[in-house]
């Protein structure tokens, strides 16, 4: 994720990113598995590693975090 505007460069990690464009290339290569390591947030000193892959269809992403925030977020329900 970037957003030059809003003085974020880019996002030291981002796995919904990384595992659409494993899914985007497995299905250019005719829904071929892969295996592939994608690196995020160089730039900006938070160097991430990311491993996604495809299987039989699916596509899945993995890798190490450091919590940076914690919260509840309650909805309240109308009924």
């Amino acid at each position: 994720m970037f957003s030059p505007l809003d003085g974020i460069a880019e996002d030291p990690a981002t796995g919904s990113a990384t595992v659409a464009a494993v899914a985007f290339l497995s299905a250019l290569e005719n829904g071929a598995d892969l295996s592939l390591t994608f690196t995020q947030g160089v730039d900006m000193g938070r160097p991430s590693l990311l491993d996604a892959r495809t299987e039989a269809g699916k596509a899945y992403v993995a890798g190490s975090c450091v919590p940076v925030m914690d919260g509840f977020f309650t909805l309240e329900s109308e009924v």
